[in-house]
């Protein structure tokens, strides 16, 4: 049976500390504690933690992006026992004192009579990961547009009002109040690209930082699988 969103969703650890701090990324808190009783992890932390200076130069999880990534994953579930189902009969193990390669091979063993094999999982996680990169592409084009619309336009807006100044920098003395009013519209627009470049940056670094934390623990938990494979 495919799984549901919320179930996928919890096949990938966010550790704590990169949990962000803007509100918008959290999701709410009759929620999200619930989870934590029941769910192996919980993705997304209802607390709210302060950035420090060593993290402010990258990016960090952010709620919207990850359950957007999984949910293109969610939507993509294959029928049948594949990478998916095997990470959730894994983590179900998580609490048992045993090392990671016996629980594999315990998960292995048990759905195999389902028909999950080694290259099952490994050809199911190229399948995930791709659908990954076909978000981040689309990220990158509504990026693209962002910027365009956002930047550029601003930037020459700029281009016009500095030139408007010049204009009125030769004029007589009378003008220059107006060429001063059009200095201070110019800095206000300054303003507004400084704000739109910082944020545009900052959901970069974000969606940068969600996509290697999913995309790393497919990648790494299909290492492991292959190692067994190695080792037979």
């Amino acid at each position: 049976m495919a799984l549901n969103f919320n179930k996928i969703k919890n096949l990938f650890v966010v550790p704590e500390e990169e949990y962000g701090t803007n509100a918008d990324i959290t999701e709410k808190k009759e929620v999200t504690e619930p989870q934590k009783q029941t769910s192996p992890v919980s993705p997304v932390s209802p607390i709210q933690k302060p950035t420090s200076q060593a993290n402010a130069g990258k990016g960090e999880v952010n709620g919207k992006i990850f359950e957007s990534l999984t949910q293109a994953i969610a939507k993509a579930n294959l029928p049948g026992e594949d990478y998916l189902e095997f990470m959730e009969a894994l983590m179900a193990m998580k609490d048992l004192p045993l090392d990671d390669k016996l629980k594999i091979q315990t998960v292995l063993a048990t759905l195999s009579a389902k028909g999950l094999t080694i290259q099952k999982i490994e050809e199911s996680a190229s399948y995930y990961l791709e659908v990954l990169n076909n978000e981040k592409k689309k990220f990158y084009e509504a990026l693209k547009m962002q910027t365009e619309g956002q930047i550029v336009g601003k930037q020459q807006e700029i281009a016009l009002i500095e030139k408007e100044m010049e204009m009125k920098a030769e004029q007589i003395k009378s003008l220059t109040q107006e060429i001063n009013d059009a200095k201070a519209h110019a800095d206000k627009v300054r303003e507004t690209i400084s704000g739109a470049e910082d944020k545009i940056k900052k959901t970069e670094k974000d969606f940068s930082h969600t996509f290697d934390l999913v995309a790393n623990q497919i990648t790494n938990n299909v290492a492991k699988v292959q190692e067994l494979n190695i080792k037979k």
